[in-house]
Order: structure tokens, then C-alpha cells, then sequence
């Protein structure tokens, strides 16, 4: 993620990345750290402390006390991470869901992660999975990016997720959000023009020199040039215009 003026632009490839690493390389616990954060966008604080009777398997929603409002809400979960919470608490009917690894004492003495621990754990998959400086925060945003850009989904159902108290602090939250992805693929669409050409709309009829270029080691560079003026090509595989002049005259005076 990086930030523009005012913008604050997600790539999609960094959150799938950080994703697949932390299934493949982390234990259950930070990978449902990671998943949980894209999947329903809680916050650091929401995520630490999660409870496991406040779960309902059956339904498939949770409970979460909101790390702002210090109230209850239902949200809902898909029910991949469901299982996957399922087998991570296993034996166990209630307290926190994610607990400190190797640490009986805090388990049964209900103690959750702090914030600290959630932060550092996000942000240490982040790293080893290439992608530095990645935030809980960051997570939760591409939730809310992913909901309304990649699902078209209502302003008004992510308020209620965000838990956002209007609809207006919802608005602001999006319209500073937005994928990389879709910003080069819309780039891309206008990629025609008196200079530039799609690979598609450039034909052999409007590149006569297609084949010599396709052979040539600069054609990566040069191959959108064809509609540009010889005068202004370099390339020693088009006509030179005064050697035309010059051919054109002699024809003329034979």
C-alpha cells in the first residue's frame, strides 16, 4: 500500500500474497489473524479480543465488542474461517480465541493478545512475505476496498460492518481507497492513440515494417512508434525521409 494526495491506494497482489504466506509458513493462530482482518475488517483490538462464546458456528456469525463504542456487534463470517477457528480452539468452550502460543498460564487464566502482539505479529508476515511496513489497519482496509470495488456491494452494508455511526464517514473512508489494479487496467483502455496502440488495433497494414521490428532487439521499446513521424524515428529500418526525396527526384529527372 502506498498513499497519493488524498488517496490511499491498496494492491490487491500484496494482500493475497501476505495471505498465501501465512497459510503456507505461520502457525493456524497468525494465519487467522491475517484472515480474519480481510475477511470481516475488524479492528486490531477487535481481533484480540475475540471470544470463542461469542462465536455462533451454526449461524455463522460472531459478536464483537467494538474497540471504539465498547458495545456488542453481530457480524457475519464466512464459513471457511468458522472451521478454521473451530479447529483452533479445539478442546476449548470459551475464552479468547487467540491466545499466546506455548503459554498455559495466559490460557487459563484468560489472557488475551494485546494490541502489541496483534500489531507485531501482522506486521512480521508482512515483512517475510515481502511486503514491509504492512498494518492490522491496512487489512481492514482492503476489506472495505474489496467490498464495494471488487463485490459492488452497498455503501450501507459496509457502514454496518465498518460500524461506522453514518453513512458520510463511511463515503470518506472509500473514496480514499482504491486498488492499483484497477488504476493500470483503466490506464490500459485508453492505451490508443496518434502515439500509443494496443496489440490488438496495431495490423500489419499500419506497421508495413512489423515483421524487421519483431526481429529487431529494440522492438520492446519501439514497437508502439509506428504511427509516429518518420522524421522523429531513429531506427535504422525505416526510410530515411530525405533518401526518399533523393529516390523520388531521381525518378523524375530519368
Amino acid at each position: 500500500m502506498h498513499s497519493w494526495p488524498g488517496r490511499l491506494v491498496i494492491h490487491r497482489a500484496d494482500i493475497e500474497k501476505i495471505h498465501d504466506y501465512a497459510q503456507k509458513h505461520c502457525t493456524q493462530r497468525d494465519f487467522l489473524i491475517i484472515r480474519v482482518g480481510m475477511k470481516i475488517g475488524l479492528r486490531t483490538g477487535e481481533i484480540a479480543t475475540l471470544r470463542i462464546e461469542d462465536i455462533d458456528f451454526e449461524a455463522r456469525s460472531i459478536k464483537v465488542l467494538d474497540s471504539k463504542k465498547k458495545v456488542y456487534f453481530p457480524l457475519p463470517l464466512d464459513p471457511v474461517t468458522l472451521e478454521l477457528i473451530k479447529e483452533l480452539c479445539a478442546f476449548r468452550t470459551h475464552g479468547y480465541v487467540f491466545t499466546r502460543a506455548r503459554s498455559w498460564k495466559h490460557v487459563k487464566g484468560d489472557k488475551p493478545l494485546t494490541i502489541e502482539n496483534v500489531w507485531y505479529i501482522i506486521h512480521k508476515i508482512g515483512y517475510e512475505a515481502g511486503v514491509p511496513n504492512f498494518k492490522p489497519r491496512d487489512l481492514r482496509r482492503y476489506f472495505a476496498a474489496h467490498w464495494v470495488r471488487d463485490q459492488q456491494k452497498s455503501v450501507a452494508g459496509l457502514q454496518d460492518l465498518l460500524r461506522h455511526q453514518d453513512a458520510e464517514t463511511t463515503m470518506i473512508y472509500v473514496n480514499k481507497l482504491s486498488f492499483w489494479e484497477d488504476t493500470q487496467k483503466e490506464y490500459d483502455s485508453v492505451r490508443k492513440g496518434p502515439i500509443i496502440e494496443t496489440e490488438e488495433t496495431a495490423t500489419v497494414q499500419s506497421r508495413p515494417h512489423a515483421k524487421v521490428c519483431s526481429e529487431c532487439g529494440a522492438a520492446q521499446v519501439c514497437k508502439y512508434a509506428s504511427q509516429m513521424p518518420e522524421c522523429a524515428l531513429a531506427c535504422a529500418h525505416r526510410v530515411n525521409p530525405m533518401a526518399r526525396i533523393q529516390s523520388r527526384v531521381s525518378e523524375l529527372t530519368r
